[in-house]
């Protein structure tokens, strides 16, 4: 049975991932050998003015994103997902940033992963200073917060989440 998983961040409030959430997002482990990478945006809902976020849906792989062993090229397709989500929700449910898997057991992120993390800290649309970044690993999960400034973006690790089994 996994369990919520609450992250708390300074100048924020709490973060609350879902059962859900974590559930769903497991399943794309790079655990067998010929398994790819997997990403895309991940979707939350903010709870109160205090900061409290929701994690509680993402985007999956779609057709049109490219994926390898080592390799993983999101698609604009998510951005016409998040859209629709967006709207579906009376605009509840919204972008707080992206999430993808590594073929390792506790990953880290890679200089390719800060370049994607750092365009999107400065080219995308979202609420606030910060976007959330997941990498997907096959043991552990782990969540960077990307703070978006002036002369260059801060990234924080700010939790990680042991799988069961």
């Amino acid at each position: 049975m996994l369990n919520d998983w609450s992250v708390e961040l300074n100048n924020f409030g709490l973060i609350r991932f879902s059962q859900n959430f974590i559930k769903r997002i497991s399943e794309y482990r790079q655990i067998n050998k010929n398994t790819p990478e997997s990403g895309g945006v991940i979707l939350g809902s903010f709870l109160n003015s205090r900061g409290k976020l929701l994690l509680h849906d993402f985007t999956p792989p779609q057709k049109t994103d490219k994926q390898g062993r080592c390799l993983y090229y999101r698609s604009k397709e998510h951005n016409k997902l998040v859209q629709n989500i967006w709207d579906e929700s009376n605009n509840h449910t919204t972008y707080v940033g992206l999430w993808h898997t590594h073929p390792e057991v506790i990953p880290s992120y890679s200089h390719v992963d800060k370049q994607d993390w750092i365009n999107s800290l400065n080219k995308s649309q979202y609420e606030g200073e910060q976007l959330l970044f997941i990498i997907v690993g096959q043991t552990h999960m782990r969540c960077w917060v990307g703070i978006r400034k002036k002369m260059k973006c801060d990234f924080q690790l700010i939790g990680e989440y042991k799988f069961n089994g």
